[in-house]
């Protein structure tokens, strides 16, 4: 089937074509057109003319032109089906199909709506249970503890998932879904169809464009378990295609041309309810180019909001290069009174964060002010190796008057001449070889790697990749939190990630590895063999000591508390009893022959 050409023809002929495009940029008349800057390309002085008679609009700067279709295709970026679909919903018009003749394709997978209208009924289903049911009150607590108001939550639609992993199956039964139907909606367990993925979780729905559920998020809040887990990738949704939020945020980012990236869902939560909200983030995963291309017709600059630990930094440093190559502008925001949004907006409230978003800095002092902290700038060698490092960020920038300044900032930065500094920036193979000479440590250009060390943790997570049939031995065992080396931590992430997907493989931990050292100790721990006699025992091994290292943290952390805890009020007194009988739990947890 395809959609007619007179159902193409109206929806082109009825929409408002003005209207439409106004919802993206400013357009003034001028005699029978319409013209503003393009919402294309970065300009000031507007080329992008709209003739409503002609039914059709062109940019004089970038050369794009075409129908109310190809705008909304364009900005949106739909394919055309859905964009003649969404168009001929605005301006009611019912589409006809024909069998044969030219005309474009009907995306013909209408079970894709089917799920998403199922997502849509359990997102709803969730809410209920945390605004509603005794099971949710504790979450609802703790979130509005956090700060959020029930506005909010309502806003994004946060729910709570039952702690009955076969009570979602039992309710979508008594709806007529089939069970077909729901063994590949991603709702439940692959291996067990009646056991729901996601349970006892405060829930956050993830929406596509035009503001319908697709997938989840969901966060635990006691018991054992990955602390986030998310919606693999389903037949309606694509992680690289979506950012949290963006269905709320388009129209602020459109307006201010300005967008924020964060790191999770409670950041964008924050943000959003202090009035900021051209937040967005990505969905348990990196920034990508994809999903920076989402945003990118909307925006001149780009606000980065990750958090200031070493991974933090790392991300930071990768999400300027890739902007920056994208041609966009990029500024810091530096988090002031609190590890993150949400926890500044509760303490400090939403004046603090409206100021440190203010307060954001440019990306190059930002990247000068890292670099003078991560190397000895006041010998040649470390002002050496800040300029090599900061040289990669010189290389992403498009305007050669860009990396000009940027070149004579480094130099002001570092007390560095600008014509030694040109020559190591054109000779740097040559400036990096010198500097190898020195270093005696693993620095390399961007952020400060951490060496890897073969340490019990992560031989034991190497031994579970080169047996991955025991990575459920370990997963039932330990959490994230356990771990306390990063690399460790990494790949355990990396390993639930792969099992959450029903897609764990040599091929897809490796595939996820996005540190090029991480890959290669992975890949030489599957193919040395060196895990291969009697691993159950290796991994036994680890699992116990991580444990063990894990519980004896959790216990010096106690007695610290204890010892400094001050009993004022009967609450007070109650709060140290239970400190207390946490310690002798772990203590008996620490006694155990076995401790797993």
């Amino acid at each position: 089937m395809i959609i007619s050409q007179d159902t193409i023809r109206a929806v082109i002929e009825r929409t408002d074509l003005v209207s439409l495009i106004e919802g993206y940029t400013r357009l003034e008349k001028r005699g029978s057109d319409w013209w503003g800057c393009c919402p294309f390309h970065n300009e000031k002085t507007p080329s992008f003319c709209v003739t409503p008679e002609k039914h059709m609009y062109y940019c004089f700067g970038c050369h794009e032109g075409g129908s109310a279709i190809n705008f909304i295709q364009a900005m949106e970026k739909l394919d055309f089906p859905t964009a003649v679909t969404t168009l001929a919903k605005k301006t009611g018009i019912n589409i006809e199909y024909s069998g044969s003749g030219q005309g474009f394709q009907k995306e013909e997978n209408p079970i894709k709506d089917q799920y998403i209208d199922l997502y849509t009924r359990v997102a709803g289903s969730y809410h209920y249970c945390l605004l509603s049911t005794d099971q949710g009150k504790p979450v609802l607590d703790y979130i509005q503890k956090r700060g959020l108001t029930i506005d909010t939550i309502k806003k994004f639609q946060l729910g709570y998932s039952p702690k009955d992993r076969y009570w979602l199956n039992k309710f979508l039964k008594k709806k007529n879904y089939s069970d077909e139907f729901l063994n590949q909606s991603g709702l439940f367990s692959r291996k067990f169809p009646a056991v729901s993925f996601f349970s006892d979780r405060l829930m956050f729905p993830i929406f596509n464009r035009a503001g319908k559920v697709v997938a989840f998020g969901g966060r635990l809040l006691s018991g054992e378990g990955p602390k986030y887990i998310n919606s693999g990738e389903l037949l309606h949704y694509h992680k690289g295609e979506i950012l949290y939020a963006f269905n709320f945020a388009r129209q602020a980012i459109r307006q201010s041309k300005i967008v924020i990236f964060c790191e999770g869902y409670m950041d964008v939560i924050a943000y959003h309810q202090c009035g900021i909200e051209n937040a967005v983030a990505p969905l348990g995963t990196a920034l990508t180019e994809e999903q920076v291309a989402l945003v990118r017709p909307f925006v001149d600059q780009v606000y980065l909001s990750f958090d200031m630990d070493n991974a933090g930094k790392a991300a930071t440093w990768k999400a300027i290069l890739m902007c920056r190559r994208m041609g966009l502008a990029v500024k810091i925001i530096q988090l002031e009174g609190g590890k993150d949004p949400a926890e500044i907006m509760l303490n400090l409230g939403s004046e603090r964060l409206t100021h440190c978003v203010e307060c954001a800095i440019l990306d190059c002092d930002y990247l000068l002010s890292l670099l003078a902290k991560e190397h000895q700038v006041d010998t040649p060698e470390g002002k050496t190796k800040a300029a090599l490092s900061f040289f990669s960020y010189i290389d992403a920038l498009n305007s050669d008057i860009q990396k000009e300044s940027s070149l004579a900032l480094l130099c002001q930065k570092f007390n560095l001449s600008i014509e030694a500094v040109k020559r190591d920036f054109l000779n740097r193979a040559d400036a990096q070889n010198r500097v190898d000479r020195y270093s005696k440590d693993t620095e390399s250009s961007g952020p400060k790697k951490v060496t890897i060390k073969p340490n019990a943790e992560l031989r034991g997570v190497l031994a579970v990749i080169a047996n991955l049939e025991k990575f459920e031995l370990m997963r039932k065992t330990l959490l994230l939190d356990d771990f306390e080396d990063p690399a460790a931590r990494d790949l355990f992430i990396i390993l639930e990630e792969c099992y959450r997907e029903d897609a764990i493989s040599h091929g897809n931990v490796l595939a996820k590895c996005s540190d090029e050292n991480l890959k290669n100790i992975v890949a030489k721990a599957v193919a040395s063999g060196e895990y291969s006699e009697n691993p159950e025992r290796a991994i036994e091994d680890a699992i116990k000591l991580i444990k063990r290292n894990s519980l004896e943290k959790k216990r010096r952390h106690l007695m610290n508390k204890i010892r400094q805890f001050s009993v004022i009020t009967p609450d007070d007194q109650k709060q140290l009893d239970e400190l207390i009988s946490e310690k002798m739990n772990i203590d008996f947890q620490l006694n155990q022959k076995d401790m797993h």
